[in-house]
């Protein structure tokens, strides 16, 4: 079955390009989860060294490795393979967070994670993109990521951006107690348009892109969301700690991964896999949500009787 077409470089709104609409989506919500962090945010890897050591494997190696794994398996077509590889490299953002308070998880060791991940991705997002490149294509592909561009451009759009908003944090603390709330409001709106306008796009197409991506996008999410509260409970960390890796784990940067395909690497059907997830990583996690509740239920009714 062949790609459907998807003319995101040539897709515009107001007279803005959708590739512009997303980078700055992204840059907003980076900025607004800086105004959130704190210094002691990634000294917590020293106080607390197993469930964030533990978290940040599973997040920033385990991932892409079960991403390969499972590109052997179903084998999709080389658009959905490498999309599926950039997304296993653009961890969680600050959304993860909420979701982790949702959930009754470790809300300070989803914060660490985030905010640690983050800056690691600057150095193996290109490195593993790169790897699927060479696996997927041979030796001597076309498309790569040149190395120490993109990892600059990365640290713009991600870095940056969070070092604004905690240096405003530090500086200005109740300026940005005041305007964070509206930030998180306007980031959030951003990410929504985000979705409406890449949804608006592959929408005549849409029953062709969930027969080739929805299988293994959707396994990928579940497969990773289950080995990160097994591998929390094998290594004995409480139930708050589990859930924080599992929300970590099932909520992947989608708009990083757009941006990734479609403003870096120039190919918008590498955005596909990231297109599919956005939607799969909701159900997955409200699933778990739920899950959550009917656990702490349970348990209350146990200590009750």
């Amino acid at each position: 079955m062949d790609i459907p077409t998807i003319n995101l470089l040539n897709l515009t709104l107001g007279g803005f390009n959708v590739s512009d609409i997303a980078t700055g989506a992204l840059i907003l919500m980076m900025t607004t989860m800086g105004l959130t962090l704190k210094l002691s945010d990634f000294s917590r890897i020293m106080t607390q060294p197993q469930p964030v050591i533990t978290g940040l494997l599973i997040q920033l190696l385990a991932l892409p490795a079960i991403a390969f794994l499972l590109i052997a398996v179903y084998d999709p077509a080389f658009p959905i393979a490498i999309g599926m590889i950039i997304l296993a490299c653009c961890p969680s953002a600050a959304t993860s967070n909420f979701f982790t308070h949702i959930a009754k998880g470790d809300v300070a060791l989803s914060v660490t994670m985030t905010a640690i991940s983050g800056i690691i991705v600057v150095f193996t997002t290109p490195l593993f993109i790169n790897l699927g490149f060479m696996n997927l294509t041979g030796e001597g592909q076309t498309i790569y990521l040149p190395l120490l561009p993109s990892m600059l451009q990365i640290l713009k759009l991600i870095i940056l951006p969070v070092a604004v908003g905690m240096t405003l944090r530090h500086f200005a603390s109740s300026l940005a107690q005041k305007i964070e709330p509206y930030a998180t409001k306007l980031s959030f709106a951003s990410i929504l348009l985000v979705m409406a306008i890449l949804f608006s796009e592959v929408y005549p197409s849409l029953d062709i892109i969930i027969e080739l991506a929805l299988a293994p996008v959707l396994t990928l999410n579940i497969v990773m969301m289950v080995l990160g509260v097994t591998i929390a409970k094998v290594l004995k960390l409480n139930t708050q700690q589990a859930r924080s890796i599992c929300v970590e784990i099932g909520i992947q940067n989608y708009v990083l991964a757009v941006v990734i395909a479609i403003a870096i690497l120039k190919q918008p059907e590498f955005a596909i896999a990231a297109i599919v997830y956005l939607f799969t990583m909701y159900v997955c996690v409200f699933a778990f949500i739920a899950y959550c509740r009917f656990q702490d239920m349970t348990m209350n009714k146990t200590v009750r009787n």
